[in-house]
């Protein structure tokens, strides 16, 4: 498995060296996804490869599947991203370019499809019909945490202080909160670090929650 904190690489210097190739948002999500494929022992096969954002992932995924190390080793490819505030677009836009890149049609969310030498899936975040983001995933994970309970109960009381509930406040209420209550969550850990993929590697996620089941199931299929 390649090294999960290593920096963003240029597109010539991203060499496919697994049979099994995740493509993800950002290096946030790379270092998430190694994480949980560590905890779960899945890691050996596979590989985890940030797109650099969602606006390049299309443009990307293409380059990268005419790299001679992709032809030589990739068997099975998989696109992770977040729903945002619009599943069915996100949706479509995956399936649209994974049609255009590997004349794959009738993809379905969360399903592997065979298509001639290569496997083909996608999983948008946090599931199934879904907006939101991975974020949403990983707090799902932390119902009935008592620290967890406390980062709601500072936020609720928060909304109200700060606009635009109040608007003569000089504070803001965060615009992303799922990725506020995470951030403040991590930061109390005793290697605190307020980014996702780093707190994850840190053992602060728990990979073996219900919530993560149906991302392990797809990616345990690719």
């Amino acid at each position: 498995m390649g090294d999960p904190l290593m920096e963003e690489k240029k597109l010539d210097e991203v060499v496919i060296t697994k049979e099994k190739v995740i493509f993800v948002e950002g290096m946030d999500e790379v270092n998430f996804f190694y994480a949980l494929l560590k905890k779960m022992e899945m890691g050996d096969d596979y590989q985890v490869i940030d797109y650099k954002g969602k606006s390049r992932m299309s443009d990307f995924i293409s380059m990268m599947s005419k790299t001679e190390s992709f032809n030589e080793n990739a068997i099975s490819v998989a696109v992770i991203r977040d729903a945002d505030n619009n599943y069915d677009f996100v949706a479509e836009e995956i399936k649209d370019a994974l049609k255009r890149i590997f004349n794959v049609i009738n993809l379905e969310h969360g399903v592997m499809k065979s298509e001639k030498d290569i496997n083909i899936g996608f999983y948008i975040m946090p599931g199934l019909k879904k907006n939101g983001e991975l974020e949403d995933l990983v707090l799902s994970s932390l119902d009935g945490n008592e620290i967890f309970k406390e980062v709601n109960n500072y936020l609720d009381v928060l909304k109200g202080m700060t606009s635009p509930v109040n608007n003569g406040s000089k504070f803001c209420y965060p615009r992303k909160e799922s990725k506020a209550k995470l951030q403040i969550y991590f930061s109390s850990m005793k290697e605190s670090d307020t980014r996702m993929g780093l707190s994850a590697q840190r053992n602060y996620v728990d990979f073996t929650h219900d919530s993560f089941k149906e991302i392990i199931d797809f990616i345990r299929s690719m």
